[in-house]
């Protein structure tokens, strides 16, 4: 072989390297290792959600405070129903809460979520015409032994505002 025809031979097959570089997918491998980074055999892989710091004792007990402490808004919010006023149906609301630790304190933020109703004047058993937003009561308590005590009063927040935010 001479070496005119080594030096060809050599360009050829770099050429053909070459092109065949470039037909290779470029990013399988970065695919395949972030696949790898969140998935376990096609399952998401999901952090490991912290412990909860409240027992099902206290979290009871925090239901039944909310429950107490909600009275007097149902109680106004019914007055509004039968007066024919928009008004929050916190009969039906759902109940959440967020345990909090500050100062080395367990605090909760509790919230009772339900939709807003236009009453209808003279039928106060209806549950009159949605308004399309959704109230939340939210309430803010700090546990002392085994109580809890109320850090700030209740107030209303817009829940549609944090549903849309969520998304």
């Amino acid at each position: 072989m001479s070496e005119r025809t080594g030096a060809m031979a050599v360009a050829i097959a770099a050429a053909g390297l070459l092109i065949g570089a470039l037909m290779m997918p470029s990013g399988a491998a970065a695919i395949e290792v972030k696949n790898d980074l969140y998935t376990r055999h096609g399952k998401i892989q999901r952090a490991p959600q912290p412990p909860n710091p409240l027992t099902p004792a206290i979290r009871k007990q925090l239901a039944e405070t909310v429950s107490y402490e909600s009275e007097k808004y149902l109680d106004q919010e019914s007055v509004k129903k039968s007066e024919g006023k928009t008004y929050v149906d916190l009969e039906h609301g759902k109940f959440s809460y967020m345990p909090v630790m500050k100062g080395g304190k367990v605090n909760a933020i509790a919230k009772l979520e339900a939709a807003e109703y236009h009453a209808r004047k003279g039928d106060p058993h209806s549950l009159g015409r949605a308004t399309g937003k959704r109230k939340a009561l939210v309430f803010n308590y700090r546990l002392d032994g085994n109580k809890w005590t109320e850090v700030e009063p209740p107030k209303w927040e817009d829940a549609t505002k944090t549903v849309s935010a969520k998304k």
